[in-house]
């Protein structure tokens, strides 16, 4: 989890470091970004599974009360927070961070803020506080496989399967209407995380699977790529006409992306006796960059916008170097956040 957790941070980072795709121009600099974004697409999916493995089955450790305290608290008061502070720079020095400029007004605080509209990558806090909502419900069938099995399955035919299958048909909608309503989104990949986790799937095989795994992630992202670039190439490098990116292959909630994702899980969970070996001292340095991660992701596109107006884009400076500067002052960042927030920890118990 700590391996994979680090991973999706710094994958998070590439993927908004690469948003020269939504050009689209069919450049070197496009080619290079597509591949990117599909090398690193696993990102969101992967937080959503490591989210679910944690918590559906949270009545094991703590009562309903205590997870709310514990999760809604967390992601709510970082959500606040961080959309505060992006807020109030955008007020105050906007040319400097390449912010939009705004005049400080509580009222239109909330507004954006309830229409997600100061940071719009914050999608995902939005989206895992309603899953943290409606985990209680999850947890009630999650102890039973077959009934889990069920729900993962219509989750998958309703989210991934249909979508894909529509793409190839000329009506779009035709199978549209077998999709399950309530069972589509990330929740898919929320009870995906848990299950594979609880009930451990090929665990008796796991050393021969390794390779198999592996190999389905490699060609996931070669045709997830190859699709990309097939689909939108005709439209504008061929055509010598822009036209709007299509990233439906490399859409987090389609079925090469959900391959990919799901066996790149797999395969580190896999790997975890080895992780957990005496061998590699290092895992305690995954787990201290674990507890940082979301803070990082809270941080990162603040580090991107200010270098956006500082350095000019290229190839080299966007695919290579931006991506690991990005990352190392987000962590510098948090590891700055985590010290001031236990210094005012032991201020308050020392007053007490």
């Amino acid at each position: 989890m700590d391996v994979l957790n680090v991973l999706s941070c710094f994958a998070v980072v590439v993927l908004h470091c690469t948003t020269v795709v939504y050009v689209n121009q069919g450049n070197m600099q496009w080619f290079v970004s597509v591949v990117l974004q599909s090398l690193f697409m696993f990102a969101v999916p992967v937080f959503f599974m490591i989210s679910g493995a944690n918590l559906v089955g949270y009545r094991s450790r703590y009562s309903t009360k205590v997870f709310f305290q514990k999760r809604l608290k967390r992601v709510l008061m970082t959500l606040v927070s961080f959309s505060f502070f992006i807020y109030v720079l955008s007020c105050f020095v906007p040319a400097q961070l390449g912010l939009p400029s705004r005049s400080f007004s509580l009222f239109e605080f909330i507004n954006l803020f309830l229409t997600n509209q100061i940071c719009d990558v914050y999608w995902f806090m939005y989206s895992i506080l309603i899953l943290y909502l409606i985990t209680p419900l999850l947890a009630c069938f999650a102890s039973n496989k077959r009934l889990l099995e069920y729900a993962i399955c219509l989750c998958v035919v309703s989210t991934a399967v249909i979508p894909f299958a529509n793409r190839f048909v000329s009506n779009h909608d035709l199978f549209s209407v077998f999709a399950v309503p309530y069972l589509t989104g990330a929740i898919m990949y929320y009870l995906i995380g848990y299950y594979i986790v609880t009930y451990s799937p090929f665990e008796d095989c796991a050393d021969r699977m390794r390779p198999a795994l592996l190999i389905v992630a490699i060609c996931s992202v070669v045709f997830m790529a190859l699709m990309t670039i097939k689909t939108n190439v005709p439209h504008t490098v061929l055509s010598g006409a822009y036209s709007d990116y299509d990233n439906f292959y490399n859409n987090y909630l389609n079925l090469p992306v959900l391959v990919y994702s799901v066996s790149l899980f797999m395969l580190f969970r896999s790997l975890e006796p080895l992780f957990q070996s005496d061998k590699h001292p290092f895992m305690t340095v995954f787990s201290k960059l674990s507890s940082l991660s979301f803070d990082v992701y809270a941080i990162h596109m603040v580090f991107i916008w200010a270098l956006d107006v500082y350095v000019l884009h290229n190839i080299f400076w966007d695919a290579v170097i931006r991506p690991f500067v990005v990352f190392v002052l987000s962590l510098l960042f948090a590891f700055v956040l985590e010290f001031l927030k236990k210094f005012c920890q032991i201020k308050r118990t020392a007053k007490v």
